[in-house]
């Protein structure tokens, strides 16, 4: 029962752990989506105890294989920025209706820059028609940050330094209730990282399965992500996990709980025990207490008696002779039982003896008492 027990508790807590395993891995390296914008250098590292290969595909398609400028690379250690940065420009004239706005992606690296240069179509009526945002966040978070940017009107310059390496937006917002147009011009200096040394190179064709870098499970492994110049391609990043790490986890974990388990019930058991034994000797003193208080008592009858005897005559000398030794006087009583039979030396030999039991009622002896007469 014990035994099945014990099985029981380790295979539950083995499928929980490997249950919260999976869940971590799919938290930290599941599958996710990502829009890799022009100029992309993006590193992407993975623990290799734990994820077997990094894949990469597009998520729509491209006409011609490589359209997309995309390439993954392999590297046996992180990379260092490249000294000299990529820098390009963007002209772009968007039309934006009334309340209303337009985003644009890009990944920067530390140390990129990031200038957008305005020039704003005068409306009739308004002074401050657009608002234009290059922020890390978006969705409702990045709208309300471009809500409170001041307003821009007529021409000007956005410029930005990045200082951490993340997807930035550039944002551009009419909250009036009249369509706007705007001219905009984006210069964007990015620091890459340099992948000369990259082990591994491979362009995801649209349609296919991708590219898959396996890392090995040494070493300090890591993939770059580069893109060309093409704007919002879509691409798929997933992680392949390490499976035998998990199982290989598992076990040892079960194993040193099931060791743990062990250890407690171990240390429990000890303390049942000395508790038992403080409980066994409570009550036996308590007992031997009592029985000395009965045999006392007893004593006093008996000695009443051996005096009653006494004066009796000498017909009943010899019911006062040790039953065992038929020749020194009973002197002695045994205990619980409180029978008097013997002389002190042999009802001694009596109870130290491996059958220690009265010669009368034949009862297991504890103790016995010298009966002294005053």
């Amino acid at each position: 029962m014990a035994a099945a027990a014990t099985s029981c508790f380790v295979l539950v807590l083995a499928l929980c752990l490997l249950v919260s395993m999976a869940l971590m891995a799919g938290h930290y390296y599941g599958r996710a989506e990502l829009v890799a914008g022009p100029g992309c250098s993006r590193l992407l590292r993975a623990n290799p105890l734990l994820v077997q290969d990094i894949t990469v595909r597009t998520a729509e398609e491209e006409e011609g294989s490589g359209a997309n400028g995309l390439v993954l690379y392999g590297l046996a250690e992180i990379p260092g920025l490249d000294d000299v940065p990529a820098v390009w420009s963007e002209a772009r004239r968007v039309v934006l209706p009334a309340n209303s706005h337009k985003e644009w992606v890009y990944f920067l690296n530390e140390g990129s820059q990031i200038e957008v240069n305005y020039s704003v179509e005068p409306v009739t009526g308004l002074t401050n028609p657009l608002r234009i945002t290059i922020a890390q966040v978006a969705g409702k978070e990045g709208f309300t940050q471009w809500s409170e940017e001041p307003s821009v009107n007529g021409t000007g310059a956005v410029k930005q330094i990045i200082d951490s390496s993340d997807d930035y937006y550039v944002t551009v917002s009419n909250l009036r209730d009249q369509d706007t147009t705007a001219t905009l011009d984006f210069r964007i200096s990015s620091v890459l990282y340099n992948t000369s040394g990259a082990e591994y190179a491979c362009s995801p064709s649209p349609g296919s399965s991708g590219c898959i870098y396996t890392l090995p499970i040494l070493g300090e492994n890591v993939a770059v992500l580069s893109s060309g110049l093409k704007e919002g391609v879509k691409v798929e990043l997933s992680y392949g996990p390490r499976w035998i790490i998990y199982f290989v986890g598992s076990a040892i974990l079960a194993v040193a709980l099931l060791l743990l388990y062990e250890v407690l019930s171990v240390l429990l058991g000890f303390c049942c025990a000395v508790v038992a034994d403080q409980r066994t000797t409570t009550t036996a003193s308590l007992l031997e207490s009592k029985e000395e208080e009965e045999g006392g008592s007893r004593g006093s009858s008996f000695e009443s008696v051996s005096s009653h005897d006494g004066e009796a005559g000498d017909e009943e000398e010899g019911r006062r002779l040790c039953v065992v030794c038929c020749d020194a006087r009973r002197d002695c009583f045994f205990m619980p039982c409180g029978h008097s039979a013997t002389c002190h030396a042999c009802g001694t030999k009596i109870v130290e003896g491996d059958a220690s039991c009265c010669p009368f009622c034949r009862r297991k002896l504890k103790k016995v008492r010298r009966i002294f007469c005053v």
